[in-house]
């Protein structure tokens, strides 16, 4: 969490022998190693922490990892201009040189391009005369219904592409809401360059809605830091957000309860500001959960993705999807609330004492 603040603040002067050990692995772990290195730059001791090596080589791993990935895009954004509408760039390929202050502190597991349903073969073939394959097979019924196609791999780099036809599986929650639908995406991107080519980006509004929903469709303990980092970044780089606008496309939408619930786990640790009445307007749209399920999603936030605490056989990655999942559910708060709790069984004494924890905090 200290790093997260570090980034809303912009510090660059904590002490590296404030964070424990284990701290330090965590962040390395989660993808905040490079975020680290940045916080800690001006700490005169860092140099000297026991485990400084381990925080020097995540900075410069991330470093030549988004140098190729850089490399990639720019290579994939050349070959396919003229040929096709300007790409779409999304997630950390687009993100990360929006708002980050610098390009590896945002890390990326794939490069990810939106395209028309009627170029995806286009930019498929270009991206096989520059040398990527499908390392592995899909069955055509997950092709079908995939919101991408199969992904690309290069052999000497090992950088996955990911063609995106639209931004949701089909048998996703939010495939068919109209905020993502084609008409509203068109709306909403923004002309923009990369290299001098011409690209498409989305606006910071529909930026916002997409990393909130993409994050909360499923809990991810490493990783899961990101998208909160994502928006820290944003919000803290945009002068203003529409937020009339956001508000008009949640109406009767199950993605206001992802937006609400990652702005607020991120107000509550007064990592971002917010013009006032936003969370209580979001609040209103959303039809998932009351306080108690509100604090247990954020316990398992603190406890989980801040904190790092490795799951166990009793509170398994499984289990804790499952309840995730279930508190997440459009309908009655306490069947919500009931229907997590029953997953939560075995362990109701951990969960109550992280609740606990979290509504002192």
């Amino acid at each position: 969490m200290a790093l997260l603040r570090a980034a809303s603040h912009n510090r660059t002067d904590l002490p590296l022998a404030h964070f424990s050990d284990a701290q330090i692995r965590w962040a390395i772990e989660t993808g905040l190693g490079p975020l680290l290195r940045r916080a800690t730059a001006a700490d005169p001791g860092a140099r000297n922490a026991r485990l400084w090596t381990l925080v020097e080589g995540a900075d410069l791993e991330a470093r030549v990892i988004a140098d190729e990935q850089r490399r990639a895009v720019e290579e994939i954004i050349q070959v396919c201009e003229g040929r096709t509408p300007p790409l779409t760039l999304l997630k950390g390929v687009s993100i990360c040189v929006q708002h980050y202050p610098e390009r590896h502190l945002r890390p990326m597991r794939d490069i990810d391009i939106l395209v028309d349903q009627a170029a995806v073969p286009i930019v498929e073939a270009q991206l096989r005369r520059l040398g990527y394959y499908q390392p592995s097979t899909y069955p055509p019924e997950w092709l079908e219904g995939s919101h991408h196609i199969a992904p690309l791999r290069h052999p000497e780099t090992g950088i996955w592409v990911e063609i995106h036809r639209k931004l949701f599986s089909s048998d996703s929650e939010v495939s068919s809401e109209w905020v993502f639908g084609p008409q509203n995406l068109s709306t909403e991107l923004v002309s923009t360059e990369c290299q001098g080519r011409p690209v498409n980006r989305f606006s910071n509004e529909l930026q916002l809605v997409y990393i909130a929903t993409h994050w909360a469709l499923g809990f991810m303990r490493a990783g899961g830091v990101i998208a909160m980092l994502d928006l820290i970044y944003l919000l803290r780089n945009t002068r203003a957000i529409r937020w009339e606008r956001i508000f008009e496309w949640l109406d009767d939408s199950c993605a206001s309860t992802y937006v609400y619930l990652l702005l607020s786990y991120l107000d509550r640790h007064h990592l971002v500001e917010i013009e006032p009445g936003v969370l209580g307007n979001l609040f209103g749209r959303q039809q998932s959960f009351g306080r108690t399920n509100l604090a247990i999603l954020h316990a398992l936030l603190d406890r989980y993705v801040a904190d790092g605490r490795q799951f166990s056989w009793l509170v398994s990655a499984r289990n804790v999807n499952r309840v995730w999942k279930s508190l997440l559910l459009p309908g009655r708060p306490s069947r919500n609330a009931l229907l997590g709790l029953w997953y939560l069984l075995p362990y109701s004494i951990t969960v109550t004492e992280a609740v606990s924890r979290s509504r002192r905090r």
